[in-house]
């Protein structure tokens, strides 16, 4: 049975010792919530079969063999994330709000004939938000039983040749640890000491428990993808379509980890307080290919298939490290600041595939029920560089993450000039299909309305809840971590309005 501790989907770790990528990042890089126009989300973005929107294009560029005209569409948003986190039962709360423009396209169509085969072409340019990482979480709570030093000192005192006399274990720190050991050291949260072999050991001011902890993450960015795609209708039965898409991610985080004593006023407290700050900061741009086709047999019914091809990223990340501490044990008492190098890197990295089926069942011109399946393997995400070796990386990532299926369904209905829309969608969890950690629900619901022939408003309400959880640190007790998970619940709603414009 595959154990898993699981990060939450939309927060991005660093770990304790020199940044590395990992399965955090394999799932940053690779998980796509599309956000499209205000008729494609109130619909839960099923829009493969249904096409004539410029949501389709991202989807199943066939959708855009539907269209019959040139058309404008622009998208803009306001949306509130609200996270609450629990550890060591003591619920945190905290939320962040911002304006988004998740969609706009363009459509250029060209009519060939009614008595030829090839009765459309399009061509169609589009820009989709594919993920949201602007929020903000924090998680508080008293650890009765151990501390994140501890996981220092079971690191450093695991390091042998540490221990020697005469030994002085600063530049080893800087060499091989910059950017957790090294700081805890030089700003006093570890010590070294002398048995009385004369053999050293390394302890800390800070106790091993009864100690409040706090983790407090502030993120902003997105993942979005500019698309170029062809469409074609054949006697309007058959459509055809393929794209081009440039994929750019921008992610900025900073992540802050405390300690303060369980009793700030308990005599024996050696410390008042000490943090550790990790800002992160993340640019990739990448290109895939799409293809896809639909049919309509009938009047009431279409079908229809897409395959995307993996993602090519180039990544570039800047990362540094921070620790303070206030200290009250002598000869090291007082206010002690550390600041890592910076990191930069760059490397490669391929996201899944993704194979997509679409349905659509429609009611004459009063309404229609449509519906997407998708199935991507996280399990073959793999990162890849001319420097460093990601054997181990993409071991972990090919041993922890797995195939999953995605579900999307939609409905519209007209009333007069008004559209009315609902909708529901289920992300799998990364981690196979019997896990529930990482799975993200959404409900949505909306109106449309046309205002001219040549003009369409649309509006669409949608919420988006998840649960996971991540581990603040490890420590291992018999090879078991024996830190809790911090479990988190996210609920998302977002309000969105779309104008579409109609070019004859």
């Amino acid at each position: 049975m595959k154990t898993i501790h699981l990060p939450l989907f939309f927060l991005l770790l660093c770990c304790l010792g020199a940044q590395a990528q990992g399965v955090d990042d394999a799932l940053l890089f690779s998980q796509t919530y599309y956000e499209g126009s205000g008729r494609s989300m109130a619909m839960g973005n099923a829009t493969g079969a249904m096409g004539g929107d410029v949501t389709a294009a991202c989807i199943n560029p066939a959708g855009l063999g539907v269209y019959r005209s040139q058309e404008l569409t622009f998208t803009t948003g306001l949306q509130y994330t609200f996270i609450g986190s629990n550890y060591f039962d003591n619920r945190e709360y905290d939320g962040k709000g911002r304006v988004s423009i998740p969609n706009f396209g363009y459509v250029i169509t060209m009519e060939n004939s009614n008595y030829k085969p090839l009765r459309y072409l399009q061509f169609g340019i589009s820009l989709t938000r594919t993920n949201d990482f602007n929020l903000n979480s924090s998680a508080a709570g008293l650890n009765p039983d151990n501390s994140m030093v501890d996981a220092y000192l079971q690191t450093i005192n695991g390091i042998d040749e540490l221990h020697n006399p005469g030994t002085y274990p600063g530049q080893y720190l800087a060499d091989n640890y910059p950017y957790d050991l090294d700081l805890a050291w030089q700003t006093y949260l570890i010590n070294q000491y002398q048995d009385s072999l004369g053999y050293y050991y390394y302890d800390s001011p800070v106790p091993p428990g009864n100690v409040y902890q706090a983790d407090r993450l502030r993120s902003k960015g997105r993942s979005e993808e500019w698309t170029f795609a062809l469409g074609s209708n054949i006697k309007d039965k058959l459509y055809l379509g393929s794209s081009v898409g440039l994929a750019h991610i921008k992610r900025n985080s900073t992540r802050t980890y405390s300690e303060t004593p369980g009793d700030p006023s308990a005599s024996s407290n050696q410390f008042t307080s000490w943090n550790h700050i990790e800002d992160l900061g993340i640019s990739a741009m990448g290109v895939n290919l799409k293809l896809g086709f639909i049919y309509h047999p009938v009047s009431w019914f279409r079908f229809g298939a897409a395959w995307h091809s993996r993602t090519l990223y180039t990544i570039e990340d800047d990362w540094v490290t921070e620790t303070n501490t206030a200290l009250r044990n002598e000869p090291n008492a007082g206010s002690h600041r550390y600041i890592s190098p910076s990191l930069y890197q760059n490397y490669d990295f391929w996201a899944p595939r993704t194979f997509v089926g679409n349905l659509a069942f429609f009611v004459g011109k009063r309404g229609l029920i449509t519906a997407d399946v998708e199935y991507k393997d996280y399990g073959t995400a793999q990162f890849f560089s001319e420097v460093f070796s990601y054997n181990d990386t993409n071991d972990d990532i090919r041993g922890l993450l797995a195939p999953t299926c995605n579900f999307r369904v939609g409905t519209e209905w007209r009333v007069h000039q008004f559209f009315l829309r609902c909708g529901a969608a289920y992300y799998g969890s990364p981690y196979g299909l019997g896990y529930d950690y990482g799975s993200v629900k959404k409900l949505s619901a909306g109106i449309g309305y046309a205002t001219s022939d040549i003009s369409h408003w649309d509006f669409a309400y949608e919420v988006t809840e998840a649960t996971s959880g991540y581990t603040p640190y490890q420590l291992y007790v018999d090879g078991v971590n024996v830190v809790p998970d911090i479990v988190q619940h996210k609920w998302r709603s977002k309000l969105v309005a779309t104008l579409k414009i109609k070019i004859q």
